[in-house]
């Protein structure tokens, strides 16, 4: 997910999507407009999800329903392991649905994004329709498949983890528990700090003494060499530019490192992986040890650029990097992603160059709803109507979401970090990445992600078991039956186990170098049983 800071994850949409998981696509014709009272024409467009009933026990077994990132559906199905993993214990149908304006469920088509903009077709791309989109899809797939009485966990991360959370909360009668994975809800406002992306960021490349501070020297070597022809040659050269660097060209540069920094924790998985690019496990480990304490000068960014080219070009197939084309929005994923940023996902970001490695870089509303308007013909820039909407912290009146946060991950400085209320779980996993805990199981995996998968399962068992019992409204599935008091009793130990376990694994895998900000907040919380709250979010 891109935040609106401008340069974060513009690759995330151009996955590697290898065939690993098998499945049949299926459309629907979806509603254009849930809300208006007039006609739309069109009044539908087609909706792709996939769609896996190998295991599926068509009786009793659950529903898995993944919600959509900002991007190709197929990308998130070959990266969403965990789901594939679980999918037959609990004998589960499995769907992916692709989100509205993206992939290939279009409602007017590639053109919609072309120049000059259509707002009054742009403006049916929101989270408001998308959430219904999935509700009716649910729906659709219930009386389709014969299934109004199986139960319905959702499944997300990132972008896709905020709509999961916010499904169960808006729509609860459609899906009975949500797993949302690095989900940075409270990404709002001024509910977090606008620098707390950077400040974790940093704390990442803390972790290999003289690597943070060496990149924010860096910063300035770039501009001292960008003042002659000399040392623009100098730069092209060392960063292999496909084009040669002008002198207007030294932001460019300055951001397409700052871009790859910024990913790196996100993606600082313990083995090799292509979930952006291809990249060797630890890759903020691997980018440091190019770095020498002390190096100054050219010497410097030679280090910085051989880091750089582990980032972008770990595979060796590309002779030389695209600088000066890296930010020219042409993906129409980017495009799409960055009108929703420039209406209502708006999260704002800054550096300060002090309490992070980076050069200074306030957040300005002002300015970049002018420039939203500008590129989007004057669409509304709703900076607080994510909150208005879902509550930010306070959604303590919500129930059975679990919330499961990487303490690499940057995301995690806007997610959930503690329990709002008794029927919510929150994992704070240390020494853990981007949705790490929705990746398929990997003997590399620390033990506390393979815990918090653990607790997730639980939930899960629990959610079915109660959705299902609730729904069917037989003494098949009650409380009275002794089957299932020991199978919910089963679960219930294994979450009191599973808290036990994570606490231990936080304090053995917990990333150094905290910050300040965060110091009080404990690892990992009591999950499920009732909790003793000391406030609302962070």
């Amino acid at each position: 997910m891109q935040g609106t800071g401008g340069r974060i994850l513009r690759a995330v949409r151009k996955m590697t999507v290898e065939p690993t998981y098998k499945y049949r696509t299926e459309w629907y014709d979806q509603s254009l407009d849930h809300f208006g009272s007039e006609p739309t024409v069109p009044s539908t467009f087609k909706q792709r999800y996939l769609v896996n009933d190998t295991w599926w026990d068509r009786e009793n077994g659950p529903i898995f329903f993944y919600t959509g990132n900002e991007g190709n559906v197929e990308m998130f199905c070959q990266n969403t392991g965990f789901v594939w993993d679980i999918a037959p214990t609990f004998n589960a149908l499995v769907v992916f649905a692709e989100h509205r304006y993206y992939g290939k469920s279009m409602p007017f088509g590639e053109e919609v994004f072309n120049t000059p903009v259509d707002i009054r077709k742009l403006k049916y791309l929101s989270v408001e329709q998308a959430l219904a989109d999935f509700a009716s899809l649910i729906q659709h797939i219930r009386v389709s498949e014969g299934a109004q009485e199986n139960s319905v966990i959702a499944f997300g991360g990132s972008y896709g983890g905020m709509l999961t959370a916010w499904l169960r909360l808006k729509y609860p009668w459609a899906v009975d528990g949500g797993i949302a994975s690095s989900a940075p809800v409270i990404q709002f406002g001024n509910l977090v700090p606008t620098g707390i992306y950077a400040q974790i960021v940093t704390e990442n490349f803390n972790m290999y003494p003289g690597c943070a501070s060496s990149i924010r020297r860096s910063w300035d070597a770039l501009k001292d060499e960008s003042k002659s022809d000399e040392g623009l040659q100098f730069l092209t050269d060392t960063f292999k530019s496909c084009k040669p660097l002008k002198a207007g060209d030294a932001h460019q540069l300055r951001d397409w490192l700052a871009s790859a920094y910024d990913v790196m924790p996100m993606v600082n998985y313990p083995y090799p992986t292509d979930f952006i690019s291809p990249l060797p496990g630890h890759p903020v480990e691997k980018f440091c040890s190019f770095i020498e304490v002390g190096a100054e000068g050219r010497e410097l960014l030679q280090q910085v650029a051989n880091g750089a080219g582990m980032y972008y070009n770990y595979s060796g197939s590309s002779v030389c990097n695209d600088i000066v084309n890296a930010f020219k929005d042409t993906d129409l994923d980017d495009i799409a992603w960055d009108y929703q940023a420039c209406t209502e996902m708006v999260m704002p970001m800054s550096t300060d160059g002090v309490n992070d490695m980076f050069w200074p870089s306030p957040w300005n509303l002002t300015d970049f709803r002018q420039g939203c308007q500008r590129r989007w013909g004057g669409a509304i820039t709703r900076a607080t109507w994510a909150i208005l909407q879902f509550g930010g912290r306070d959604i303590g009146a919500g129930s059975n979401i679990v919330f499961s946060n990487g303490l690499l991950d940057p995301w995690h400085g806007g997610s959930i970090l503690k329990p709002p209320g008794a029927d919510i779980v929150v994992l704070n996993i240390s020494g853990a990445p981007h949705h790490f805990d929705l990746r398929s199981s990997n003997p590399e995996d620390p033990p506390s992600v393979v815990a918090a998968r653990r607790v997730e399962v639980d939930n899960i068992w629990y959610w079915v078991l109660t959705g299902t019992s609730s729904r069917k409204g037989d003494r098949s599935y009650s409380w009275d039956t002794p089957s299932v008091r020991i199978a919910v009793m089963g679960v219930l130990l294994g979450l009191a186990m599973g808290s036990v376990f994570m606490a231990f694994a936080s304090k053995r895998l917990a990333p150094s170098n905290r910050s300040s900000e965060r110091e009080t907040q404990p690892e990992s919380y009591p999950l499920l049983e009732p909790i003793e709250n000391d406030g609302h979010g962070i």
